[in-house]
């Protein structure tokens, strides 16, 4: 059975399963969204890093699991987790992996997610199904240690993150069951990248292009 699976925006997601509400970067949430059991947060880009939205689904109960570049722009408690950890809660097991960019460049030069940033993708798994949210990057080697996956949250929208074109060959190297194409539709990027990237995965991969769900 898919897992309940909600787009906000960028690349803000909710996956409901195995009992598990978990938010990954909240972003743009509308009022009266579902409180959270775990909230991700992969970097600290305002796009990903909102403490207006993490409020919105955050409870007491909630556990906040950040990634080394967020840690000291959040309100405790919060389990920082840096790059080849891994963290378990009831049937959710989470590793950090990394996430960077090496031909996005800054006017200065630098890159606009530096390696040494520390930000983070996430690869983990609920009961009997996995997943890896990319995080902003571009196509790394490391990818080549992953998967193959159920889910893969995957960033489309150039400029600052993968091109659609390299998105898909990073869909090629994980060889998920399913592509969500995100980080598009705010800064940069259009549904033109999430459609141009679906026409170009392979054939074994079903692509869902999502609508999202933002305030």
């Amino acid at each position: 059975m898919d897992p309940n699976i909600t787009w906000f925006a960028q690349s803000s997601f909710r996956i409901e399963h195995g009992g598990l509400c978990v938010y990954i970067d909240p972003f743009r949430i509308p009022d009266g969204e579902k409180p959270a059991d775990v909230i991700l947060l992969s970097h600290d880009h305002g796009d990903h890093l909102s403490a207006d939205d993490i409020a919105k689904v955050r409870t007491e109960s909630t556990i906040v699991v950040a990634g080394q570049a967020v840690v000291d722009k959040i309100d405790a408690p919060y389990t920082q987790i840096n790059v080849g950890e891994e963290w378990r809660h009831e049937n959710l097991t989470v590793r950090a992996v990394p996430a960077y960019t090496t031909t996005k460049l800054r006017d200065s030069g630098e890159p606009t997610h530096p390696k040494e940033a520390g930000h983070v993708g996430f690869v983990f798994e609920i009961n009997d199904l996995s997943f890896y949210f990319l995080g902003d990057t571009d196509v790394i080697p490391e990818m080549e240690q992953i998967g193959p996956v159920d889910y893969a949250f995957i960033p489309v929208s150039g400029t600052f993150v993968m091109t659609a074109d390299e998105a898909a060959e990073a869909a090629k190297i994980i060889q998920p069951s399913v592509a969500i194409p995100c980080h598009y539709g705010v800064v940069v990027g259009s549904a033109d990248d999430a459609n141009r990237f679906a026409e170009q995965v392979p054939d074994q991969v079903r692509v869902w292009i999502m609508d999202p769900v933002s305030s």
